[in-house]
């Protein structure tokens, strides 16, 4: 690490501190972190695993999300470091939240999908992958892997059948290892709201459920909330995706936002979420470069906005 770098890095953590526990600006008796298992995808801050870890930590998380570290898909980890990883969560005590996958986030066989969507594992691989995803999780110390839909064709629930046999093949798999399959709805793939989420979880057994990213069906014209979550069981839920979306009219040009912004009720779905009992993770999830901020400073201040409507929200 070159001087410039060791003091960039030293300045955000020392910014990030100003954020942290047990500091609470608006004098609270409860802090959302008490209340909800909060974390973030670690890589939205730093493909070097420690040191997002470090920047979370400043915050008072100690839950984190495991997609892609030191510049490779978690599945693609070496047994080294699948090892240093556990190392680092025992050492920073952190808990991981889910293992995120890419398994079946690729062409259904015989179907035509809409858009661009390349598969970076084809369907022949989509079992070796997730026994490695499994793998992960089991290193890791969490029950549960998060996967797709496949990419999305004209007419979803055309395709609804075969979507149901391949997610029960894979929920054989993971029932037998002891871990429970989430699946996210995103644009991009069959199940992209709240409402074909829901409608594929009656057809799937127990170990399966939602990874809720809460802006997602915003770009297919659905309210996150109450509209989308409220098609769910809330049983069923096991990790959320925090963010913002802001949208044109009538649900055009939509982008992420923080989560203090744009047209997402999340103070209304994280108060949802306390009714119910929830108990599970959430995770904050910045795939976006705000104007004139890094992504690093992008992501810090996507933090901060979930910890400011997660306040609010348990106040």
């Amino acid at each position: 690490m070159n001087r410039r770098e060791f003091m960039a890095r030293t300045g955000i953590l020392a910014g990030a501190a100003c954020m942290a526990k047990p500091a609470d600006p608006l004098n609270r008796t409860t802090s959302p972190l008490d209340r909800f298992k909060l974390g973030a995808t670690s890589d939205g801050l730093s493909q070097d695993f420690e040191y997002a870890l470090k920047i979370m930590k400043n915050y008072g998380l100690s839950w984190v999300e495991i997609r892609v570290v030191w510049g490779k898909y978690n599945t693609e980890a070496t047994a080294e470091q699948v090892r240093r990883i556990k190392d680092l969560l025992d050492q920073y005590q952190f808990k991981c939240s889910i293992v995120d996958s890419a398994v079946f986030k690729c062409t259904l066989p015989g179907t035509k999908p809409l858009g661009n969507g390349k598969d970076v594992y084809p369907y022949s691989q989509q079992m070796d992958l997730l026994k490695r995803a499994i793998d992960r999780a089991h290193a890791w110390g969490t029950d549960k892997v998060r996967i797709f839909s496949f990419w999305r064709v004209d007419k979803p629930r055309d395709v609804a059948g075969p979507i149901q046999e391949e997610i029960q093949k894979a929920a054989e798999v993971s029932r037998a290892a002891g871990i429970r399959l989430a699946i996210e709805e995103e644009p991009s793939c069959n199940v992209a709201t709240g409402r074909e989420l829901a409608e594929l979880l009656r057809t799937l057994p127990g170990n399966v459920g939602a990874n809720w990213d809460v802006g997602s069906g915003l770009w297919l014209g659905e309210v996150p909330y109450p509209d989308g979550y409220l098609n769910l069981e809330p049983r069923r839920v096991w990790n959320l995706h925090l963010k913002g979306v802001k949208c044109g009219a009538n649900f055009t040009d939509c982008d992420e936002t923080f989560a203090d912004q744009g047209q997402i009720d999340l103070m209304g779905q994280l108060r949802a979420l306390l009714k119910d009992g929830y108990q599970e993770t959430l995770s904050v999830e910045c795939e976006f470069k705000a104007p004139g901020l890094s992504q690093i400073e992008t992501t810090r201040r996507a933090v901060e906005a979930v910890l400011k409507v997660a306040g609010a929200a348990v106040s």
